[in-house]
C-alpha cells in the first residue's frame, strides 16, 4: 500500500490508502487535541467535489467507523503515540477506501489478481515468496481454505504436501479420472488379478473378450511377469534340475519391495537408511509325484520324487537399538511370496538334504547388500536368513540324528520322554529350526489317534496277544467309521500313489471340535483342548508370553504323563511341550511367522505346473 493519502486509484472509482497514512496526516498538523485532528482529517477527506450522493454517503459511513475505532484505540493507549503505534501496528496496515470521480486514463486497464496472467501473478507475489517460508505459505493457504468453507480443498492441499511423491500420485489419479475410471487396467494390475484368481491363459482370454479396451492383451501380462523375474542368465535349467542364483533373486525381491514402499523409505533418516535389513525364512523339503511319460538324459534319473529349496521374505526392518518395522509379510504361510531357489528330481535322503543345506548356506554367505535407487536417493538393504521351513526329516539330517524316535534338541529317546524330571542340556543351535507347525499339527493328531487305538490293551511296544491285536484293530475301525459318519473325515487311510489322508485340513477339523474328537477317540477332553490351545498359540504370528507358555505347556505334559504313563509322548509332542519355550526364546521373529506351510504349498504348485 502507499504510505501517503494519494493511495492507488483504479477504474472502480475508489482510492485505497492505509489507516497509517491517514493517522500520519492528522498527527502532523499542529492542533491542540485529538478531537481537532480528527476534524481536520474529516475536512481533508470531504474536500473533493463532484462526488455522487451514493459516494458521499459511503465516505461518511466509512469515516464514522474509522473515527470511532481511532478514538477507542487512542484512549486504550492512554493517549500516548508510542503505545498506540505499538499496539495497533497491524490494524494501521489495513486499508481505507476513498471514493473518487472516475476519469478515463490512458493505457491498459488494470486487472484483478485472478484475471492476471501467470507471469503477472509471479511478479506480484515475488516479495511474499522471497520473505515467507514455503511451509508457512502452505499452512496459511490451508487455514484460509478451511475458513472459507472449502474443507476438502484444505485436506487435499495438506495431503499432497505431506510426501514428496504424493502430489504425483494425485495428478496421475486425477488424469485417470478425467479419462474415465474404467479406461484400462495396467499390465501389472492385470497380472495381479491373473495370479489372485489363479487363471489360465485360456480363462483370461475369455474374460478379455467381454471388454478388450479394459483388459490388456496377454502378451503385455507376460512382459509384466518378466519384470518380476531375475535376469534369465542367472537361471540354469536341465532335464532334472532348475536353479536360480540367490543374489539376483534377493536383488529383484528387494527392488520390487522398494517400489511398493517408496513413500515409506523416503521418510526414514540417513542413519536408518544404512541399517535396512530384509529378514527371510528358508528351508528345503522333498515330496513324491506322479511319473510322466518322458525320457530323461540319464537312465538312472527319475521324476518320481522332487526335492526343492526356497525362501520367503518375512519382514523389512531398520535401526539398531530400537528396530523399526517398515514392512511385514501379510501372509507368511502362503506360497504368494515363496521364492524357489532350486528344485531337483531326486529322492529326499540324509545326504541329499545336507548337500542342499550346504549349497544354500554357501549362497547366503556370499550375499552382498542390495543397492536401491529411489528418486536419486541411495538405499542399501542387507539380508538375514533363518532356516525354519523344515520338517522332522530335515531337522534330523541337519543335526545328525539317525533315529526318528530321538529328540534332536536334547538327545532323549522315546522311552525317556515321559520322565519330565530328567532335565538334559539342550543344543541351542537345534532350536533355530522352529516348530514346523503344519507337521506339528498333523503329528499331534496322529499321536492322539494311535494312542486311542491302544487304549483297550494299554500296551505300547510290548508283545501283544492275538486277542489284544484284534481289539486294537477293532478300535481303529470303530474310530475311522465314526469320523466318516459324524464328520465326513477319512482318517488314517492310505491314498492312491503315496501318503495317507492325515493331512493339514483333516488335523484342523479334528482340533476344531475337541469335545467330539474326545468322544470318538476316548482320549481325555482337557488334553485335546490344551493341545488345541498350544497349536493356535504358536501358529498365531503374535509375540508369546514365555512365562505363561512354559507353565501351560508343562502342565499339559504333566497331564499327559498322569493319564497315559504307559504310552510315551511322540518326538513332536515332546519338542513342543518340553522345549517349546526355548524355541520361542531363540526365534528371530514371532514364531508363528516362521512356519513351513509356504514350502509345502509350493510343492503342490510344482506338481501342478508339470
Amino acid at each position: 500500500m502507499d504510505s501517503n493519502t494519494s493511495g492507488s486509484a483504479g477504474t472502480s472509482g475508489v482510492r485505497i490508502v492505509t489507516r497509517k497514512s491517514l493517522f500520519d496526516k492528522m498527527k502532523n498538523e499542529n492542533l491542540r487535541n485529538f478531537e481537532e485532528k480528527l476534524g481536520f482529517l474529516r475536512d481533508h477527506l470531504f474536500t473533493q467535489d463532484d462526488l455522487s450522493e451514493s459516494q458521499l454517503n459511503k465516505l461518511k459511513h466509512n469515516f464514522a467507523h474509522l473515527k470511532s475505532e481511532l478514538k477507542q484505540r487512542w484512549i486504550k493507549a492512554h493517549k500516548k503515540e508510542e503505545v498506540f503505534l505499538k499496539n495497533n501496528h497491524l490494524w494501521l496496515e489495513g486499508t481505507f477506501e476513498i471514493p473518487v470521480t472516475t476519469t478515463n486514463r490512458q493505457g491498459r486497464p488494470r486487472k484483478s489478481f485472478g484475471e492476471s496472467s501467470e507471469r503477472s501473478k509471479r511478479r506480484k507475489t515475488e516479495d511474499i515468496r522471497s520473505i515467507v517460508e514455503d511451509g508457512v505459505l502452505i499452512h496459511a493457504a490451508q487455514v484460509e481454505l478451511r475458513k472459507s468453507g472449502k474443507r476438502d480443498a484444505s485436506r487435499v492441499l495438506q495431503d499432497i504436501t505431506s510426501s514428496p511423491t504424493r502430489a504425483t500420485k494425485y495428478k496421475k489419479a486425477f488424469d485417470t479420472s478425467k479419462c474415465g475410471v474404467s479406461s484400462r487396467l495396467t499390465p501389472m494390475e492385470a497380472l495381479k488379478m491373473f495370479i489372485d484368481a489363479d487363471l489360465t491363459r485360456g480363462q483370461y482370454e475369455i474374460i478379455r473378450k467381454t471388454n478388450k479396451k479394459f483388459f490388456p492383451c496377454y502378451s503385455l501380462i507376460q512382459e509384466a511377469k518378466k519384470k518380476c523375474y531375475p535376469p534369465p542368465e542367472t537361471t540354469t535349467v536341465t532335464s532334472t534340475c532348475a536353479e536360480t542364483q540367490l543374489q539376483p533373486l534377493i536383488d529383484i525381491t528387494v527392488k520390487r519391495l522398494s517400489e511398493f514402499l517408496e513413500e515409506v523409505l523416503l521418510r526414514i533418516n540417513k542413519q536408518e537408511r544404512n541399517t535396512l535389513k530384509l529378514l527371510c525364512k528358508w528351508g528345503c523339503d522333498g515330496s513324491q509325484q506322479a511319473q510322466y511319460k518322458q525320457k530323461l538324459d540319464d537312465e538312472i534319473d527319475s521324476d518320481a520324487n522332487i526335492f526343492q529349496s526356497c525362501f520367503v521374505p518375512v519382514r523389512l526392518i531398520c535401526g539398531t537399538d530400537k528396530q523399526k518395522v517398515l514392512w511385514e509379510n501379510p501372509t507368511p504361510s502362503s506360497a504368494r511370496f515363496c521364492r524357489p531357489i532350486r528344485f531337483r528330481f531326486v529322492k529326499e535322503t540324509t545326504d541329499i538334504t545336507n548337500e542342499e543345506i550346504n549349497y544354500v548356506k554357501n549362497s547366503i554367505g556370499n550375499l552382498v547388500a542390495t543397492e536401491v535407487d529411489i528418486d536419486g536417493e541411495k538405499f542399501l538393504v542387507n539380508s538375514q536368513f533363518v532356516m525354519t521351513m523344515v520338517d522332522g526329516k530335515v531337522c534330523n539330517a541337519a543335526t545328525g540324528t539317525t533315529s526318528t524316535s530321538r529328540c534332536y534338541i536334547c538327545g532323549k529317546v522315546s522311552k525317556e520322554f515321559n520322565n519330565l524330571q530328567d532335565k538334559r542340556r539342550i543344543s541351542k543351535d537345534a532350536t533355530v529350526f522352529g516348530f514346523s507347525f503344519l507337521h506339528a499339527r498333523i503329528r499331534f493328531f496322529e499321536s492322539i489317534l494311535h494312542l486311542s487305538y491302544k487304549l483297550p490293551a494299554k500296551k505300547y511296544r510290548q508283545r501283544k496277544s492275538a486277542e489284544e491285536k484284534e481289539m486294537e484293530l477293532n478300535k481303529k475301525v470303530e474310530i475311522q467309521t465314526r469320523f466318516r459318519n459324524e464328520t465326513g473325515l477319512l482318517v488314517d487311510m492310505p491314498k492312491a500313489n503315496f501318503g495317507n489322508t492325515n493331512d493339514g485340513n483333516t488335523s484342523r477339523r479334528f482340533f476344531e471340535d475337541p469335545k467330539l474328537s474326545s468322544d470318538i477317540t476316548g482320549i481325555d477332553y482337557e488334553l485335546i483342548y490344551r493341545l488345541k490351545v498350544i497349536l493356535e498359540t504358536i501358529s498365531s504370528g503374535y509375540d508369546i508370553n514365555l512365562e505363561k507358555y512354559e507353565k501351560y505347556a508343562e502342565e499339559t505334559a504333566c497331564l499327559y504323563v498322569q493319564l497315559y504313563p504307559w504310552h510315551p509322548m511322540t518326538p513332536t509332542l515332546h519338542k513342543v511341550l518340553v522345549h517349546g519355550s526355548d524355541i520361542i526364546k531363540n526365534a528371530l521373529l514371532p514364531i508363528g511367522q516362521l512356519s513351513e506351510e509356504a514350502a509345502e504349498a509350493r510343492n503342490k504348485h510344482f506338481r501342478s505346473y508339470r
